[in-house]
C-alpha cells in the first residue's frame, strides 16, 4: 500500500484534526488538569461519559473518555506500545514560555523551553495517564 501524496488520492486537499479522543483513568482528574492547568475551554460536558475541550478557537478538538469496562485500572499510556507516540501542538511564538510557567505554577514536571538555532521553541510534559504533549511554537 503506497502513501497518500498530496495532489493524487487525496485529490489536493489539506487534512487537519477534528478532534483527538484520549481515554483517561481518571475523568475529573483529566479535567482538574486539562481545564484547570493547561486553560482549555470546555464547550461539550457529558458527566462521566465524556468532555470535549477546544485546542484552538475554531475546529480542534480534545475529546475525554473514561476507560471501557474492563480495562484495568494498572493500563497507563506506554510509548512502547503500537499507535499513539505524543501529542505535538503548534503554538504561537511566546507560548511555550507561558505553558512551561503554567506547568510549573502547577508542579506538573516538563522539558522547559527546549530551543535550537534552527528549530521552534518547545515544552514537553506528560499528562496524568502519561501521554506525552509537545507545544512547539511556529509563528
Amino acid at each position: 500500500m503506497s502513501a497518500i501524496r498530496p495532489g493524487k488520492r487525496s485529490g489536493g486537499r489539506t487534512f487537519t484534526f477534528h478532534h483527538i479522543t484520549l481515554r483517561v483513568t481518571d475523568l475529573r482528574r483529566a479535567r482538574a488538569f486539562y481545564e484547570g492547568v493547561l486553560g482549555l475551554t470546555v464547550d461539550q460536558d457529558f458527566p462521566d461519559e465524556k468532555l470535549r475541550l477546544r485546542l484552538n478557537r475554531t475546529t480542534t478538538r480534545l475529546v475525554l473518555r473514561p476507560p471501557l469496562p474492563g480495562t484495568p485500572i494498572s493500563d497507563r499510556f506506554a510509548k512502547q506500545r503500537i499507535g499513539l507516540d505524543h501529542v505535538a501542538i503548534r503554538v504561537p511564538v511566546g507560548e511555550a514560555a507561558r505553558l512551561a510557567r503554567l506547568l510549573d505554577d502547577a508542579g506538573v514536571a516538563n522539558s522547559g523551553i527546549k530551543a535550537d538555532p534552527v528549530g521552534p521553541a518547545m515544552v514537553t510534559f506528560r499528562d496524568p495517564d502519561n501521554v506525552q504533549w509537545e507545544f512547539f511554537e511556529e509563528a
